[in-house]
């Protein structure tokens, strides 16, 4: 149903009317609120990740490349699995490339926005594994925000509930039509904490690609257990069966299984080997700096051995000293017999 309000009555918030048109730029073109949201995703996305690739060892050219090819792919991706997963819904080319109104499948998205990393890699030679990491973080990013595209398209709610939390959505000046799950704010809190915890633990990786299997194993989780929660509208069936709930526990199962195989054959933790224009300048101020100081030992050294002879002309000459003071004193020691004997004779 195309419900145009929503409202949080357990919470005291009444009736909002939604407008999913931003802009009405003709009578047949406009601008919707849900692509917007989907631009700001991406754009927070890049920002950040272009911030924290070099902490994956991935070059700027390489990256933009990456982004160019894979986010087009990915959207074909995502959508193309949605509309597979409910054919009957759509009945015309129109219908299947009107994306502004919502239907994209996120794991379509990400298994296509995966193959393309990795042939796009492969093509510049540049490390595939590194490069999904870094994209599983936008991805996040670009799910938490997204989710509110489909709060203002009054989609991807949850079945019926009476929790206090419990979202109205009806037609706007009749009150709620029903009572359902927030289930895309469910699913964006739960990103929220996905992406602290995965940022935090990015010092403490063992392997390139783990990031990105920690977060398919936490989407997964998370998609897994909201999935029952989710109205039947929204749910993408292939004979019937719940496609989307099986795929998320069979990616998290793998991944989990592959993290904790992969982190016990891996020895020690990654480190970054890119350093910044800052590091560099320091690196070589440190190497200059090692070099004036091998110099200096150097000249130290000569000065040392000349020293060393000096000390040993010296020791010896004490030496030489040494016995001839042993030999004045035996002398001594033969006058002084020699001058009791002549007292002795002399009493």
């Amino acid at each position: 149903m195309n419900y145009d309000a929503v409202s949080f009555p357990n919470l005291g918030i009444g009736q909002i009317k939604m407008n999913p048109t931003a802009f009405q730029i003709t009578d047949n073109i406009s601008i919707q609120w849900y692509a917007i949201i989907i631009v700001i995703g991406i754009l927070i996305a890049f920002f950040v990740c272009d911030r924290l690739r070099k902490r994956f060892d991935i070059s700027s050219d390489d990256f933009l490349d990456c982004l160019l090819y894979t986010i087009p792919v990915a959207f074909i991706g995502a959508r193309l699995t949605y509309v597979l997963g409910d054919l009957d819904s759509f009945h015309s080319f129109y219908d299947v490339i009107a994306v502004w109104n919502g239907g994209l499948a996120i794991y379509g998205g990400v298994i296509f926005a995966a193959i393309s990393v990795f042939v796009i890699c492969k093509i510049k030679k540049c490390d595939w594994r590194s490069m999904l990491d870094i994209m599983a973080i936008g991805l996040l990013i670009g799910q938490i925000i997204g989710r509110w595209g489909n709060f203002v398209n009054i989609e991807v709610y949850g079945v019926s509930t009476d929790l206090p939390w419990a979202m109205g959505i009806g037609y706007y000046g009749e009150g709620a039509s029903e009572l359902v799950h927030p289930l895309f704010l469910y699913e964006c809190l739960w990103n929220i904490i996905g992406l602290i915890l995965i940022y935090g633990y990015l010092d403490l990786r063992k392997f390139k690609g783990e990031v990105f299997l920690w977060y398919t194993a936490w989407y997964g989780l998370g998609r897994g257990l909201m999935e029952p929660l989710r109205d039947p509208e929204y749910n993408l069936h292939l004979f019937g069966v719940r496609i989307m709930m099986i795929l998320a526990f069979l990616l998290f199962v793998a991944a989990t299984v592959a993290i904790i195989i992969l982190r016990r054959k891996s020895k020690g933790y990654i480190v970054s080997t890119t350093l910044s224009k800052e590091q560099k300048q320091e690196m070589e101020y440190q190497k200059q700096f090692k070099s004036a100081s091998g110099d200096a030992i150097k000249s130290d050294d000569s000065q040392d051995d000349g020293e060393s002879t000096d000390d040993s002309a010296l020791t010896d000459y004490s030496e030489n000293a040494d016995d001839s003071i042993r030999t004045d004193d035996g002398e001594s020691t033969d006058d002084s017999a020699k001058g009791e004997n002549i007292n002795g004779t002399n009493n």
